[in-house]
């Protein structure tokens, strides 16, 4: 028996068509997910189908009753109250921010609508909470306040407060969206076990791999249309529509696209990449490198090599010098074994325990869904080739592996610089063939904070609470991406829509992940007034013009479920003002500090030198929520120290007028330039040799750890060179392996040429 029936449905925003004559069905016990990008009209759709929005064209049926009895000048006619009222007390929604009452324990979030709204008695509301609470295994919490839950458990209370109504349907509009990842799971599992309780749900996620495990039936949507619709190991696993597939193909590895696991036998150089699947299968997030550590004395120990190691996993390891290059200078290889773990939001990859798995489409090799670490494990294998290769001849080599070198460069900074003996040092961290780097930039980053000065949202009806996410930008490596205005930055361009609303209040934000990562998503939640919405809606137009299909943004208004309550026989009295009754925000000046420190902030690429080489950049990479204060990890990188303090100058300025407090920050020094180096001036003729072009030598916004060994080692000479790779600090990182093949020819030339 079909419990919803959805026919024809258009819904507008002002001259905007948000759903496009949409239609489907929903059996009893069934549980439907809804996927697609952001402004698809998913939400929207749920909020038609809990009586939240007015629709303009089509109908709803909820267990056999209709929402619009008739049409008059194509307009709809609400069914009566009495209808109505039957309708939504078949129907029970969970919100994407919990939505919980601040001032109301747990308990009494769950019983206010049962008292008021259902007309039990405290004695019989009690008896219901507490039912729910058990079986969500919150009864311990049943006495705190919202403020005192994490983000899994309010949304569990959120639940709970769903499932105590017992409606029909039950709808989910992104359950997940505004947890930290580490809680995703236990809201998953909670709503996992209610699917196999045949409990009719109706479940809007980006969860790509909890909808393949728990959805009877998947409806792909996008652009207010419903592009594809069956089982999900039809439309997730073998999409039909075009426009499916590209939107999958930002979270899994489609079954039916040119990616497949990667055959080591299949692709040269056989011995680089087989050390690169190796390493792959340990993990080496920056901070956790004891096991790539322990990997690396175990090769030189099999292979009889000299090795030294220290407290922090640097790696040292040393092979002769071939017959006839012993009077050769040392040669000295280095990278670092550490890497950014960074993954879509549907991936359930664990960077502690679990090993990347490798996959190949056409020329590239890649990860599903997270970073591949090629950065810098493609050097890493090329040196443990070069370690274990009999075929190589040449001078006595050092091969250097550092760790942390994307955190706190503490490798680089603390290594014995007595322990290395060569003065010649050719880093493969470069992910740009046919570039030779022989400059780095000095890099300076702080975490900063503004405290957080709290009120109550005045008492005005105006008021509209407004959600503006950005997603799915391209993000990337703060000194290798900077350049590419393209790829923008989700936390500038949100600030940008709000900075100049005259009246508004910051309820939350968060976004970005790292101080040397390039923004991927931006989230904030504030209030303002009805009539802001156009305005900001203008702006986001411009910036979707702009960023295409290289980025989503949404903005949403929000209305609370009392919203809904208010519709069954007006059960709250003074409803305006309870509406917004203790609903904590921060201050009028808390959010302008806010606004004005990410707004001041001069972002991306600042200076250009005559080459059209960036020099000086900075990147506004996270803000995030902490208990008492907003913090923001921001960084700041130049090649030229004049250009450096002037930007300086003007950023302590704005840091000191939003009273920012720094509690971090540190200084990763940079590479002088050195044209007229032998190891330049070699590597530059050999590439000419071999590929009959010149090699470019660059100057980079990167940060090489050659800055630390200058101060250990006396007349150091130092370059960096390596294979291609693309939008590394990125899921979408992947690299060459035809690049990987020509550097590894042009490494074994450099090492044996005397």
């Amino acid at each position: 028996m079909n419990v919803l029936e959805v026919e024809c449905l258009s819904k507008k925003f002002e001259n905007t068509e948000v759903i496009k004559d949409v239609s489907f069905s929903v059996k009893e016990g069934e549980t439907l997910v809804i996927l697609g990008p952001s402004g698809s009209g998913k939400s929207t759709l749920l909020r038609c189908i809990n009586n939240l929005e007015r629709v303009d064209g089509g109908n709803i049926i909820i267990n056999k009753k209709e929402m619009i009895k008739e049409y008059k000048n194509n307009k709809p006619i609400y069914n009566n109250k009495e209808i109505l009222n039957q309708i939504n007390l078949d129907t029970g929604m969970v919100f994407q921010d919990f939505n919980l009452f601040p001032h109301l324990s747990v308990k009494e979030n769950i019983t206010i609508s049962l008292i008021n709204v259902f007309k039990m008695s405290k004695e019989e509301a009690d008896k219901k909470a507490n039912e729910v609470l058990k079986k969500m295994d919150l009864k311990e919490k049943e006495n705190c306040y919202p403020c005192d839950l994490s983000g899994g458990q309010k949304q569990r209370v959120s639940i709970a407060r769903v499932l105590a109504i017992n409606p029909k349907i039950i709808c989910m509009d992104e359950p997940t969206s505004a947890l930290d990842p580490e809680l995703v799971g236990e809201v998953l599992k909670t709503i996992k076990a209610l699917a196999k309780e045949k409990r009719t749900m109706i479940i809007v996620t980006h969860e790509i791999k909890f909808a393949e495990e728990v959805a009877d039936r998947v409806i792909f949507m996008d652009g207010g249309i419903i592009v594809e619709e069956g089982k999900p190991e039809e439309v997730i696993k073998k999409p039909k529509k075009q426009r499916t597939k590209e939107f999958l193909k930002r979270y899994i590895n489609l079954e039916d696209n040119s990616m497949k696991e990667l055959d080591i036998e299949e692709n040269k150089p056989r011995e680089v990449i087989s050390f690169f699947k190796e390493i792959s299968d340990i993990p080496r997030e920056s901070g956790n490198e004891k096991k790539i550590r322990d990997y690396l004395v175990k090769f030189a120990k099999e292979r009889s090599l000299e090795y030294y190691t220290d407290n922090n996993f640097n790696v040292i390891i040393r092979k002769p010098a071939s017959s006839g290059y012993e009077n050769e200078e040392i040669l000295g290889f280095q990278s670092h074994t550490d890497m950014i773990c960074e993954k879509i939001e549907s991936s359930m990859h664990d960077f502690s325990k679990d090993p990347i798995k490798l996959y190949q489409d056409g020329d590239f090799i890649l990860a599903n869904g997270t970073t591949l670490g090629a950065d810098n494990g493609i050097g890493v294998a090329y040196m443990l080739a070069i370690l274990d290769s009999d075929k190589i001849k040449g001078p006595e080599l050092e091969c250097i592996f550092t760790t942390q070198e994307e955190t706190t460069m503490i490798g680089a900074k603390e290594i014995d610089g007595k322990q290395i003996k060569c003065k010649k040092i050719i880093s493969l961290d470069n992910g740009k063939q046919g570039k030779m780097v022989i400059s780095s930039a000095n890099c300076l980053e702080w975490f900063g904070e503004i405290e957080i000065d709290k009120t109550n949202l005045p008492d005005d009806e105006n008021f509209v609470k407004y959600e503006l996410v950005y997603s799915n930008f391209l993000g990337g490596h703060s000194g290798g991406n900077i350049g590419d205005i393209k790829r923008g930055n989700p936390i500038k361009l949100g600030i940008e829509v709000i900075s100049k609303i005259d009246e508004m209040y910051i309820e939350s934000l968060e976004g970005g992940s790292r101080v040397n990562v390039i923004p991927r998503n931006f989230r904030i939640s504030f209030y303002a007034k009805e009539n802001d919405y156009e305005k900001m809606k203008e702006k986001i137009n411009k910036q979707i013009r702009f960023f295409g299909e290289d980025g989503k943004i949404e903005l949403n208004k929000f209305y609370t479920q009392i919203d809904k309550a208010n519709k069954i026989e007006n059960c709250y009295e003074n409803s305006t003002k309870r509406k917004f009754e203790k609903i904590e925000v921060f201050s009028k000046f808390t959010t302008r500090k806010v606004i004005n420190f990410v707004n001041r902030f001069v972002n991306g690429p600042v200076e250009y030198d005559e080459n059209n080489n960036v020099i000086l950049s900075a990147n506004m990479g996270a803000v995030k929520m902490l208990e008492n204060a907003v913090r923001f990890e921001y960084s700041l990188r130049s090649n030229d120290i004049i250009l450096r303090n002037l930007y300086l100058e003007n950023l302590k300025e704005i840091e000191k007028t939003n009273n920012i407090n720094i509690t971090w920050e540190q200084e990763l020094k940079g590479i002088e330039p050195n044209y007229n180096s032998s190891l330049v001036e070699k590597c530059a003729k050999i590439y000419k040799e071999i590929f009959n072009v010149d090699i470019e030598v660059k100057i980079s916004q990167g940060v090489l750890e050659g800055g630390f060994f200058n101060d250990k080692i006396k007349g150091l000479e130092y370059i960096c060179i390596g294979a291609d790779t693309y939008d590394v600090h990125s899921p979408k990182e992947r690299v060459s392996i035809k690049s990987i093949g020509e550097v590894w020819d042009y490494i074994k030339q450099i090492i044996s040429i005397k």
